[in-house]
């Protein structure tokens, strides 16, 4: 059996060397798997600045608006109550005291009637310092319902206090040229009035005078003053019962 033997290289040439493996090339990594990462962190991003935005938003908006001040404090208004003209001492009026003195029978000017509804204690009282402005004099004020001899209802402006009518008539002409309306009454039946206002007329004591002889059934006058209507007639006989006091004793 035959072997054949092989042929040995040749000296002086190397050996054949083994065929090259080409090398895998190695690119970038796949772009697949970094665009979802980079769409997430996009959206963070985003939202980061709209929320930064909104922020910044809301801060301007608080600084634009004006600062509310407090609130008004609430006022209540009360209003004060009315003070009737009554004169009769309601709340905040003073009570009407008449000046005519205290039971005293006589003659006085009635300068003026104030009608007692409505009529307050104050402008009672600016009368009689506008009636005393005016010239009249002793001035004084009386409630017509606390004489019997007077209508009731109203308030007297007066001037004097006189026993007699003849000696009020006398006042009363130097009078009517600044109270044309000015007249003379009696007042009598009451007066429960203090003395301290009118009581600067004439007080010449006649036999009416306040408690006097003749001023009531307790202190007659004697019988001896009808003497003076002896004699007389008309006109003298008329000023002579006038001067008469309320109560004579007969005997």
């Amino acid at each position: 059996m035959s072997s054949v033997l092989a042929e040995p290289p040749p000296r002086g040439d190397a050996p054949a060397a083994p065929p090259a493996v080409p090398p895998v090339a190695s690119g970038p990594p796949s772009a697949g798997g970094a665009a979802p990462r980079n769409s997430t962190l996009t959206v963070i991003a985003g939202v980061g600045v709209l929320l930064l935005a909104m922020g910044v938003g809301v801060l301007i908006g608080r600084s634009g608006v004006p600062k509310q001040g407090a609130a008004p404090a609430q006022v209540i208004s009360v209003a004060a109550p009315t003070s009737t003209g009554s004169g009769t001492g309601g709340s905040g009026e003073q009570s009407f005291t008449s000046d005519w003195p205290s039971g005293t029978t006589g003659y006085t000017v009635q300068l003026q009637t104030l009608a007692e509804s409505g009529t307050s204690v104050s402008t009672v009282e600016s009368d009689k310092t506008a009636a005393s402005a005016k010239g009249a004099k002793a001035v004084g004020a009386l409630k017509s319902e606390e004489f019997s001899s007077l209508s009731a209802g109203s308030y007297v402006i007066y001037s004097g206090v006189y026993h007699k009518k003849a000696e009020a008539e006398k006042a009363l002409g130097g009078l009517k040229k600044s109270f044309p309306g000015a007249t003379v009454i009696n007042v009598s039946g009451g007066g429960s009035g203090s003395s301290s206002g009118g009581g600067g007329g004439s007080t010449s004591g006649g036999a009416g005078s306040s408690g006097g002889a003749g001023s009531s059934p307790s202190h007659p006058a004697p019988p001896s003053v009808l003497k003076n209507l002896k004699g007389a007639k008309g006109k003298s006989y008329e000023e002579k019962a006038k001067n008469l006091p309320n109560v004579v004793e007969t005997g």
